[in-house]
This record gives structure tokens, sequence and C-alpha cells, in this order.
């Protein structure tokens, strides 16, 4: 699915001026409203405030003496810094970015919805060339609003979308846990959990749970989820194997959400010599620069992490390029990419 870029970068985008006839005052006044707001009198910045909110504006900070500074940034929201497993996509954004003379700015959402619009917001009071959301298939209305109306490209990263009307990099983390069902099935594995990360707002996990699910079911299996209440990884990775391996029907195989909580429950079958896979096999999600020097090595699946960043940089230069040029290409909305299943020792 292809769409045609906006001739300019900033069509569609509400400006001032809007603001300023919807609250029935003048440009000016809207403009001493930000920068001398004691200047304006308690009725108008009500009605200011008001039109602000019903057009969703947001200033742009590089108005005047700055102007010439404009569209040479990216916003980009990732989920959270720690755990690593986004730090490839950045730097694939950053490193085909920097190459042609654009700048990677960057914030964290931590899975919420009202982080990401702020961080979106102060973003595009930046005047960006573009801006990159990941792992967010749910957003604020505000959020839609500014992005509908930011005349600038936006792309989505890490996730699956065919019919995204946005330009659309990842793939499909239903069929992740499709896949990881069909991996442990074929070696023998029946009696398979599906292990939660600590964010219940990890929309991509939850979606690899959909995937295991549907897997199981139609191999004749029961599944069965589990969320451990530790908030560490670590911790919460050791603390599910620990219940799991447990009572009558053990689990004989663990699919963990991520690598660090697969790591959790092999450091913890290590320090209580417990054999993997034998007594229970695990598998992970990530491949982080860990996996394969856990004892025993991690099964993972390895996304295209690298690959993400890379093709998400280019869809945006490709859709810049388009629009300054007003040439008539198409830009290719959703890019499928591959991911791998990683055979290792745990599994």
């Amino acid at each position: 699915m292809t769409q045609s870029p906006r001739k300019r970068r900033s069509a569609g985008r509400t400006k001032l001026h809007d603001v300023a006839a919807l609250a029935g005052v003048s440009a000016m006044t809207v403009s001493r409203y930000f920068n001398s707001r004691e200047t304006v009198g308690l009725d108008l910045q009500k009605r200011i405030a008001s039109a602000i909110e019903k057009t969703g504006y947001v200033r742009n900070v590089f108005a005047g003496s700055l102007a010439s500074a404009r569209g040479k940034s990216i916003g980009m929201v990732i989920p959270h810094i720690s755990g690593g497993v986004y730090a490839e996509t950045v730097q694939g954004v950053s490193d085909t970015l920097r190459a042609n003379h654009y700048q990677l700015l960057l914030a964290t959402s931590n899975y919420s919805m009202e982080e990401e619009e702020a961080a979106v917001r102060a973003f595009l009071g930046w005047a960006p060339a573009a801006i990159v959301l990941t792992n967010s298939s749910k957003h604020s209305r505000k959020t839609l609003e500014m992005l509908a109306t930011s005349g600038v490209p936006i792309v989505h990263t890490w996730s699956d979308k065919p019919k995204a009307k946005q330009i659309n990099v990842g793939f499909s983390n239903i069929n992740v846990g499709r896949d990881c069902v069909t991996y442990l099935h074929s070696r023998g594995y029946r009696r398979i959990v599906f292990v939660h990360p600590t964010f219940k707002e990890d929309l991509g996990a939850n979606d690899r749970a959909r995937g295991y699910t549907a897997m199981m079911e139609e191999c004749g299996l029961t599944p069965a989820e589990f969320r451990s209440p530790l908030t560490t990884p670590l911790d919460a990775g050791r603390d599910a194997f620990e219940t799991l391996t447990r009572g009558r029907h053990p689990a004989d195989a663990i699919i963990f959400a991520n690598d660090n909580l697969a790591a959790g429950a092999l450091l913890y079958g290590a320090h209580k010599g417990i054999p993997i896979p034998s007594t229970c096999a695990v598998m992970g999600f990530g491949d982080l620069s860990i996996s394969d020097k856990l004892l025993p090595s991690l099964t993972t699946v390895r996304p295209p992490r690298y690959e993400i960043g890379r093709i998400a940089a280019l869809r945006i230069l490709e859709s810049l390029h388009a629009a300054e040029n007003e040439l008539v290409d198409r830009v290719q909305l959703n890019n499928d990419l591959r991911y791998e299943i990683v055979e290792r020792e745990s599994a």
C-alpha cells in the first residue's frame, strides 16, 4: 500500500492564525499570549486557551530568529531505554539520518499514552522534519490530533499495520507468538507457558501472547499465561521459572516475553543446579548481546532491530525528498520485515 507525499511540509498544520480566528482575536494577541501572558486579559486568555485545545495547535519554538534552524531534526519516541532491545533501532535511525545531515531527538514514553502525548507535543514545538513512534498501537486522542495536523511524515516502528495510512516499519508479533509455539511443539514440548513482561502496557508482548494462545489451541493444547508480581525483569524471570516448574503438572517449556526475563530463569537454574532444557525449556525474545553467553545459551527470537531503524529513516528521507520536489513518487507505507528464531541450548 502506498501514499502520495504532501506537496508542502506545512500543509494541514494548524497555524497561529487559525487559533486567532477561532478565539476572535488578532494573531498578535495570540503571540503575546505565548510570549508575555500577563499583558493579555484573563477573558482573552481563556478564549485563546480554549482555541488551542480545540485546534490542537502546537507552538513552533523556532519562530522568528531561529526559523532557519527548522526542519533538520527528527523526533523519536521509544518505550524505554533500559534493557537495550530498542538501542539498535535508535542507532539505525541515527546512522541513516546523520549521513543525510539530520539529527535525532529522543524521548521515552514508559508505555504511557500520556507520556507519549507529552513527548509528541514537545517535539512538534521544535518543528521537526518527521516523528517516529515505537511499539505503540494505541495513542491518546490528542496525540492522534497532533499527528494528523502536523504536516510532517509519521513513522510507526516495531508494529504490524498492513492497512496503515501512515508509514509502518516492523513485523507481526502475533506471528512471532505462533512461531514460538510451533518451534517448541515440533521438539516434543506440550505444557508450554507464556510469561508476560513486567510492563502490562507492552503491546508487542501482548500480541505475541495472542499468537501463542491461538497456536496452542490449533495444536490441541491448553494455553497458560503467567505474570510475576515482581517488577525487576531478572527477578520476575526467576520467580516465573521457580513457580512454573513446581507442582503435579509443571511446565516443560516457557516462552518468555523478552530475553531479560529468560535470563533471570537461566541464572536461577544455574544457581540451583537445575538442568535446562531437560527439566524445562526456555525461550526468549530480543536476542540481546548477553543471550548467547548465558549457560545454557538462550534460544530466542531475533527481531530486525537495526533494519527497522534504517528502513524507517529511509522512508522519512524519501517522503521529505518527494515533498520538497513536488514529485509524484509514492512512499511505501507497509514495510513488513523478517525476524528469525535463533536455536541455542536452552530449548
